[in-house]
């Protein structure tokens, strides 16, 4: 079965929103957040790229 653009995407934002609170826990709870915080723009770029526009076919 395939997915919609629309359910694509909002999969998309789901995982970059489950994986920011993932690494927002982590680094708080391990690591120095004002150190390592370039690593929370991995799924602001998860995001973006879940939001860009999508062909209905593919």
């Amino acid at each position: 079965m395939r997915r919609t653009p629309a359910e694509k995407r909002t999969l998309g934002l789901w995982t970059s929103v489950c994986l920011l609170v993932f690494l927002v826990v982590l680094l708080l709870w391990v690591g120095d957040l004002a150190l390592q915080w370039p690593v929370l723009l991995l799924p602001v770029l998860w995001a973006l790229i879940s939001l860009r526009p999508r062909r209905g076919w593919s």
